[in-house]
C-alpha cells in the first residue's frame, strides 16, 4: 500500500492492520460422483462484487485466513433484466473467482452431495392423494 491509501492513524503508526472490505461467498464445490468427495477439492469458486480484483482476492486468502493460492481467475456476469408488474429491473452484476489452491482442500460436512430422486424421504413430505 502506498502512504496515501493508508489512513491517518495507521500513518503515524507506520503499521496498516488488515481490514479488509471484502464480501466473497463459496459456491459450493461440483463433483462428478460421490466418491470425488472424499478426495478433495484444488479449486474453489467464490461469488463477489465486479470491483473486486485479483490480487485483492490473492492477497485476501493469503493474509487473513493464510490459504496459499497458486491462480486466480474472474469472470464478470451481467445481471438478469427481469420485469414485474412495477415496470423493469435488474438484478445486481456479480464476479465469479475461481482461485486454484495450493494443497487440496476438504470442504465442510454443510456441502456434502444431498441424495437425489429414487428416496422414500420425499414422500413424506409431499400430501398423499389416496381420494378419502
Amino acid at each position: 500500500l502506498t502512504a496515501a491509501a493508508m489512513s491517518t492513524v495507521a500513518r503515524r503508526l507506520g503499521r496498516v492492520i488488515p481490514l479488509p472490505n471484502i464480501k466473497l461467498r463459496l459456491n459450493p464445490p461440483r463433483y462428478a460422483s460421490p466418491a470425488d468427495a472424499s478426495l478433495g477439492v484444488d479449486e474453489v469458486v467464490f461469488v463477489t462484487t465486479p470491483d473486486v480484483t485479483k490480487l485483492e482476492v490473492r492477497n485476501f486468502l493469503e493474509t487473513v485466513h493464510d490459504i496459499r493460492v497458486v491462480d486466480v481467475r474472474t469472470a464478470n456476469y451481467e445481471g438478469k433484466k427481469k420485469r414485474d408488474r412495477g415496470g423493469f429491473h435488474r438484478r445486481a452484476d456479480t464476479k465469479k473467482v475461481y482461485v486454484t489452491l495450493r494443497e487440496r482442500w476438504f470442504p465442510p460436512s454443510a456441502f456434502a452431495l444431498k441424495p437425489q430422486g429414487g428416496s422414500g424421504d420425499e414422500s413424506d413430505s409431499t400430501p398423499s392423494s389416496d381420494g378419502a
